[in-house]
């Protein structure tokens, strides 16, 4: 977008324009209920206006300067509504900003909107939102009637529905266990989660934590700001292949799509390796993340009791301790509260839950970091399953199918370690994208970024 607003061959304010129309077709006319919050247009055209002028003097800000972005629902906006997509904050307006918007702003960027989200993050199908769910919308992009009403994944659905619609030619979510990757996977886009330390995470309302108080001892320091990409050559490339997430609830066509990625790629100069011998914690590794994540949002979801801030029951004619109660019965989710519970639960047997399930990290990540020395990515699937059909009458959101789908993705979120989801091709009966994944070191972000481009020229572009 950049070169083509420095070339004047278009605009901010035509860019601006376009992902206006495209949010009307998408909320409008489609009801894919992809954002909850958009600012007055006539602020963003005075971003816009005041960005292509930037552009014709030559003295834009960023490669950024002028593109709109959309930002996912629990990051902090100032004096903007920042309901992380939850009723206990439904009608609460961020006094503080988080760090990555100021950066956004301050790069030029047209912050056009706040995408919907599974309540504080708890889900992966992005029906878990006080304002309904959202709708994939890749089915809308072809000539298939009537289309299809798909999951766009979770928990960052509304952002990647967005950019696959380009309601938004880019957009900031956060991932805890694959947030930003299923979604991506699902809708067809590129979905990068950097390396622990990588981004500042003030400003995010979190429900979960992960990788930071509970590894504060052995948590890496805050990583400088990457230099230019390695250049890297796939028959440079030592890739890993990690036999052990070949599982049986895999879909046939995610299977075929994962062996044939691996193929070409060997096939084009490629050092490819099956590896099954090395990451025996995979197996533990979906219990671990989820007792952990349990346990640190019981913790974490404590402040939001309506005193402080977010709705409030009040009621005279009871005591403090059940207007509390009361208040987060009312607000709260049934998957926030399930969750709550089940933290609550594993926290109270004297914690031999939760110290298991850092131990089960830790041997993961050790697991994770020894493949790493042999080969520089590891390549694997992004989702186990294609998106539930929300039009099937007999398909219900299965619990145990939303926490199996998060088997590949929570790997990387538990050690720390950059991965991105790019999107390949399913079989051509089948009518859904399969996601990627490549995974490198703690630190490495750049060079996933560049093996990344060239996997997806390989696998997508020369075909």
């Amino acid at each position: 977008m950049s070169t083509a607003f420095a070339s004047k061959s278009t605009t901010p304010t035509a860019a601006l324009n376009y992902c206006f129309e495209r949010i009307t077709l998408s909320e409008t006319t489609h009801s894919l209920n992809t954002f909850t919050y958009l600012p007055p247009t006539n602020e963003l055209r005075d971003q816009a206006a005041a960005s292509s002028e930037r552009y014709a003097t030559n003295t834009q800000l960023s490669p950024i300067d002028g593109i709109p972005i959309s930002v996912k629902a629990n990051i902090s906006w100032l004096n903007r509504p920042t309901s992380a997509s939850s009723k206990m904050l439904e009608h609460y307006s961020s006094p503080i900003q988080a760090d990555v918007i100021d950066r956004l702003t301050k790069s030029g960027a047209i912050l056009i909107g706040q995408t919907n989200m599974d309540e504080f993050g708890m889900g992966s199908f992005t029906t878990n939102s006080a304002f309904g769910p959202s709708i994939n919308s890749v089915p809308f992009l072809s000539s298939s009637t009537p289309p299809k009403h798909i999951s766009p994944g979770g928990s960052s659905g509304g952002s990647a529905s967005s950019v696959a619609f380009r309601s938004s030619f880019a957009s900031i979510g956060t991932d805890t266990g694959g947030s930003v990757r299923l979604p991506a996977a699902y809708c067809g886009c590129t979905g990068f989660k950097p390396s622990y330390g990588g981004i500042p995470r003030h400003g995010t309302q979190s429900s979960s934590t992960m990788c930071s108080e509970a590894r504060a001892p052995t948590t890496p320091p805050p990583l400088p700001p990457s230099p230019s990409p390695p250049k890297t050559s796939l028959s440079s490339l030592s890739i890993g292949v990690p036999g052990s997430y070949s599982v049986s609830e895999s879909h046939p066509s995610i299977t075929k799509s994962w062996v044939s990625a691996a193929s070409t790629l060997s096939d084009s100069g490629a050092t490819v390796t099956i590896f099954d011998d090395s990451l025996t914690s995979i197996q533990d590794s979906l219990a671990a993340y989820y007792v952990i994540a349990c346990a640190e949002a019981s913790s974490n979801l404590a402040k939001y009791d309506g005193v402080k801030f977010g709705s409030r029951i009040r009621d005279t004619d009871v005591n403090y301790s059940e207007e509390y109660a009361n208040t987060r019965s009312k607000f709260f989710g049934s998957e926030v509260k399930r969750r709550i519970e089940c933290g609550d639960t594993v926290l109270s047997k004297e914690g031999t839950h939760y110290s298991a399930a850092l131990q089960i990290r830790n041997q993961l990540r050790d697991e994770y970091a020894a493949a790493l020395l042999k080969y520089d990515v590891l390549l694997l699937p992004t989702s186990v399953s294609p998106p539930i059909d929300f039009d099937d009458a007999n398909k219900n959101v299965d619990q145990n199918e939303m926490m199996a789908n998060d088997l590949m993705t929570v790997g990387a979120s538990l050690c720390g370690f950059p991965a991105i989801s790019i999107p390949v091709s399913a079989d051509p009966g089948e009518d859904f994208w399969v996601g990627m994944q490549i995974i490198g070191k703690h630190g490495d972000d750049d060079r996933v970024l560049d093996v990344a481009n060239l996997v997806y020229e390989k696998l997508v572009v020369d075909r």
